[in-house]
């Protein structure tokens, strides 16, 4: 049986999930998450059934990456909306110092640079090497995104990269998948408000 990070980059994670051996949490050898997979491959099935799950949203990988960065970086947008909308941490700085808009605007994802900036991303904000998303952007993508932070009241002013600046964020990193597997959750104590789906592979329902 593949192991379910395998299913997450493949987009067959239905299966894997619903072995509660698997824990949703745990990296892989490079502190990969099954949704920082997911996140990258552009399964947004996955990564749906993730969240809904428990997936932790600002997880990060050895390079610090969280799966909005990768998103970004691919360009998928319909999962760069849903991460933020689970309130992913839109400034998420990685060792490089670099945002999940640094990488839309490197590789010229200019949809998913904006859909960033209007969701709070900050234009001016350097990385380790003080360039900022701007700086790597192409010129057209420049101007609009300058104009848009304007307009949303932020100031062009580079933000210099500090260690310091974000020791407020919580960082959480893939635990180890030897070190403990979840006990499972007793179904007794799950409060079901809403049906959300039904398929072959049975019913999805929001909960607490």
């Amino acid at each position: 049986m593949d192991d379910i990070f395998t299913q997450c980059r493949e987009g067959n994670a239905v299966a894997g999930l619903d072995n509660t051996e698997n824990d949703l949490n745990q990296g892989d050898d490079h502190g990969f998450s099954p949704l920082h997979w997911a996140c990258r491959e552009g399964r947004a099935n996955v990564v749906d059934m993730l969240i809904m799950r428990g997936a932790r949203i600002n997880v990060m990988n050895r390079g610090d990456d969280t799966p909005l960065h990768l998103a970004a970086s691919h360009g998928h947008r319909d999962i760069v909306q849903k991460l933020i909308q689970f309130k992913a941490d839109i400034n998420a700085v990685n060792e490089h110092g670099n945002t999940p808009l640094h990488y839309a605007c490197f590789w010229g994802h200019d949809q998913v640079a904006e859909d960033l900036v209007g969701n709070g991303a900050l234009v001016s904000i350097a990385n380790k090497y003080g360039e900022t998303p701007t700086d790597k952007a192409k010129p057209p993508l420049r101007e609009v995104l300058r104009e848009r932070a304007e307009k949303l009241g932020q100031s062009l002013t580079k933000i210099p990269y500090k260690d310091t600046f974000w020791k407020g964020t919580t960082r959480t990193r893939p635990r180890n998948g030897t070190l403990n597997k979840l006990a499972g959750i007793d179904f007794k104590q799950l409060i079901l408000s809403q049906k959300l789906n039904e398929n072959q592979s049975g019913e999805l329902w929001k909960g607490r």
